[in-house]
C-alpha cells in the first residue's frame, strides 16, 4: 500500500492526505522539524507529528491515525 518510512518529506507537499480509516483528509501545506500541516477546507487545518504518518505511495499520504482521533488535532482558524 505504502512504504514504510518517507525518505524526502519535501515530496509530500501539495499531495492528498487519508485516514487510517480512508477518509480524503484534505492536502499538506508544509512541513515542520517534527510535523505536517494539512490543509482540509476553508477553515480547517490540521498539525499533525511525523510519527502519526504511515507512508506515502506516490500519490497520498497515509496517516496512522483514524478520523476521529485527527480531528482532535484541527487547529481552529
Amino acid at each position: 500500500m505504502s512504504e514504510s518510512a518517507i525518505s524526502d518529506w519535501d515530496r509530500i507537499v501539495h499531495k492528498g492526505v487519508r485516514s487510517k480509516d480512508n477518509q480524503d483528509i484534505g492536502n499538506v501545506i508544509s512541513i515542520e522539524k517534527d510535523s505536517i500541516t494539512v490543509h482540509a477546507g476553508a477553515r480547517h487545518e490540521y498539525i499533525i507529528s511525523k510519527s502519526d504518518v504511515e507512508g506515502y505511495n506516490g500519490s497520498e499520504v497515509f496517516l496512522k491515525l483514524n478520523y476521529d482521533d485527527l480531528r482532535r488535532q484541527e487547529i481552529k482558524t
